[in-house]
């Protein structure tokens, strides 16, 4: 269409023409393009503004139109890094390029995304122009980088994905890549349509090396493990310590309590009855922020890492050890700087009142937490001998109290044992089994649960700016599906809208010394929401609390070190403390997310070490409970070793079986067999991948367990029939 005419154009026309501008275009532009002048120019103002009524055409900056943008009600948008002057987060089509009108995210879904995130979302258009986009799921979007094992075929090198969903791209490895055989590699894949190959970017080392696994699990979640110079110049060079606005609190005569393996003590305690006020309680925690400042590269790299990552063999930390493991551990007959809080109980174990101070200590001793139980059991040696009376009884004193307010408030207690990893003196797994749990260890609990409540309700009471931890209530869906489950292994669960962690308490109690008690557990906390870090406080559903932060671990949290400055700010404890313009939301989404991202590392490295394990003893037999039933085959977890493995519907005997997905179960056509949750079954380990840490079991029989349908009376007593 030629750009000057002699007739006063078409609405479709003046559209055409915006459309086909490379930029968007004003009444004058237009008017100059058809040759309008005099009347016309008027006459054009209003067939402008009709367009613009209609939602032809939009009106944007300095009053320059533009073709009315209509988004598909579903589409794929990646999350932003920039978000608006109001804080909001902006997502971006994925397939409509060009697109200028803003789309924002609804900000109940913020804390579940980050940026580079893939999302399908609901958009919904606002008369003011933008638009709103609802979470609808995530999109997994695969990595150009990937950890993989070199394997050999037809005397070619290939690579083996780790990732167990990612076998599909099992692709030849570039023959220029220096890869060897058996090796463990990060590669990148080659980018475009057509076959991919892969470019051996690192070599992690040989694939029977137990030392490797944890790497395998770095690389893949893009854990952060190896320090910039510049933080560790910084680290090297923080301030000495001063006595400069501190509380000497050398007299108090604290300890820390903790794991045999533990390399970094952030907090120490301290308890002492006093019978007519109650209990006075201390809990000192390492002052990361005395060393920490807003803004330095240590606190830059301290954010982007967000948490320290736990593994068998090795700690990736979220500070350098310079601080970690020297200035910020809290070693015995050391001076310390700390961030400590008082704490007072009365005679029910409930917080009375509290105090924080920024002091110098000096912890007495280092105890692990099986000297302590031993020690109260009645069994001391040289260390507790002489803390017995003075220390030790007085912190299980105080723990008694709270562990009465626990049990009072209802807290959800789910006894899930951890997997501890036994290595011999060369380095290989000589066994797995579960990490015994002890009163030492939930006293240390409580004593940091308590703390960490106090500085929530500190900040609160200050109204100065607070991360949350909160955990929601449980999603009704999820709910729905576990009363079924529940109700198929004969116990009950109340159907009352008002569900509190009590409900779960009593079914977790009535379980307790059955055959379905860890099973319970597990199903317990699959259903339960997800904790995280928030600046908008709606509670702690699982610990029963209105109010909680976490103040006690700033070594290994980055959430901790904010608290902690908040703190300073507010009592007015330095003036280290949190800057005026720190933005606690785009904070608590970061520490969510890298805690999410360390969960899944440390999970994905355990289980890739029991497969290790139980990889010498393919064709043995083992008995194990059914924890999951699916279209495909069972799940069962090992007893013993707590290992996870699959019967696949072909290692299910002499029968074809039904899929029964509301009674989740298989029932065999021909011999009516069932196979359920919570069945005990004998099995034959038949196949173990350690590379995706996949175990493969066959059945050799099954015994459904009896169930016996519990009836709970007034909430508390159950009645078995």
């Amino acid at each position: 269409m030629s750009k000057k005419t002699k007739h006063f154009p078409k609405p479709q026309e003046i559209l055409e023409f915006i459309k086909d501008s490379p930029t968007k275009v004003g009444k004058r532009e237009i008017a100059r393009a058809f040759n309008l002048k005099g009347q016309d120019r008027l006459k054009l103002k209003a067939v402008l503004k009709e367009m613009g009524e209609q939602g032809v055409i939009e009106r944007g900056h300095r009053k320059r139109l533009g073709p009315q943008v209509h988004l598909p009600p579903v589409l794929t948008v990646q999350v932003s890094s920039d978000l608006t002057p109001e804080g909001e987060v902006l997502v971006t089509p994925v397939d409509i390029p060009n697109i200028n009108v803003p789309i924002l995210l609804i900000e109940g879904e913020i804390s579940r995304v980050k940026p580079g995130d893939h999302l399908l979302v609901r958009t919904k258009r606002h008369e003011q122009g933008h638009y709103t986009a609802h979470l609808l799921k995530k999109i997994a979007v695969k990595s150009p980088t990937l950890v993989g094992a070199v394997i050999k075929t037809r005397g070619k090198l290939y690579l083996q994905p780790c990732n167990r969903k990612r076998q599909e791209d099992l692709c030849p490895i570039d023959p220029q890549s220096k890869a060897t055989e058996g090796t463990l590699v990060l590669a990148e894949l080659s980018q475009g349509r057509g076959p991919k190959n892969a470019n051996v970017l690192k070599t992690l080392g040989a694939i029977d090396d137990p030392r490797v696994i944890s790497l395998i699990s770095i690389f893949q979640e893009g854990i952060p493990h190896e320090f910039p110079d510049e933080v560790l110049e910084e680290a090297e060079k923080v301030r000495a310590l001063s006595m400069e606005g501190r509380e000497d609190l050398r007299s108090i005569p604290f300890v820390t309590i903790d794991g045999e393996d533990a390399r970094d003590f952030d907090d120490a305690v301290w308890a002492h009855e006093d019978p007519e006020h109650g209990w006075h309680l201390m809990v000192a925690i390492a002052d990361v922020s005395y060393y920490v400042k807003p803004g330095s590269a240590l606190d830059k790299e301290a954010y982007l890492r967000g948490n320290s990552v736990y593994f068998p063999d090795r700690v990736v930390p979220m500070l350098p050890e310079a601080l970690s493991n020297d200035l910020c551990s809290l070693r015995p007959n050391e001076d310390k700087a700390c961030f400590a809080v008082h704490l007072w109980l009365d005679t029910k174990g409930r917080l009375k009142k509290y105090t924080f101070v920024r002091g110098i200590m000096r912890s007495i001793e280092r105890l692990t937490y099986s000297q302590v139980q031993l020690a109260i059991d009645g069994t001391t040696d040289e260390q507790t001998a002489p803390l017995l009376e003075s220390l030790i009884k007085p912190l299980y004193g105080a723990y008694a109290l709270l562990q009465k307010a626990r049990e009072f408030r209802g807290t959800l207690d789910l006894e899930i044992p951890e997997k501890q990893v036994i290595w011999d003196e060369a380095g290989h797994i000589q066994d797995i089994h579960p990490r015994a749990r002890m009163d030492s260890h939930r006293l240390i609990e409580e004593f940091m649960i308590l703390s960490n409540v106090a500085a929530a309700q500190q900040l609160e009471a200050l109204q100065a700016p607070c991360i949350y931890r909160v955990h929601d209530e449980p999603n009704p869906e999820k709910i729905f599906i576990f009363r079924e489950l529940i109700e198929g292994l004969g116990f009950s669960f109340p159907k009352s809208q008002a569900l509190t962690p009590r409900s779960f308490l009593h079914l977790l109690k009535a379980a307790h010394g059955t055959p379905y008690q860890a099973l319970i557990s597990q199903l317990t906390l699959r259903t339960q929401a997800q904790a995280l870090y928030h600046p908008k406080n709606i509670g702690h559903f699982g610990l029963s609390l209105k109010k909680y932060s976490h103040f006690t671990s700033p070594i290994r949290r980055y959430a901790d070190i904010i608290v902690h400055r908040s703190l300073i700010t507010a009592l007015k404890l330095g003036d280290d403390g949190l800057p005026e313009d720190a933005d606690i939301g785009a904070i608590g989404e970061q520490v969510s997310s890298t805690e999410r991202r360390a969960s899944a590392a440390e999970r994905a490295a355990l289980e890739r070490y029991v497969s290790i394990y139980m990889k010498d003893k393919i064709g043995q037999t083992f008995q194990g409970r059914i924890n999951g039933v699916a279209s495909f085959g069972v799940f069962v977890t090992l007893e013993d070793s707590g290992a996870d493995g699959l019967i696949p519907m072909n290692n299910l005997p002499d029968d074809y079986y039904s899929y029964e997905e509301r009674k989740h179960r298989l029932v065999g056509r021909r011999t009516g067999r069932i196979l359920t949750l919570g069945d005990q079954v004998t099995v034959v380990l038949q196949e173990v991948n350690t590379l995706t840490s996949s175990i493969v079991l066959a059945l050799v029989s099954s015994s459904p367990s009896s169930k016996k349908k519990k009836v709970f009376s007034k909430g508390r007593k159950r009645l078995l029939e």
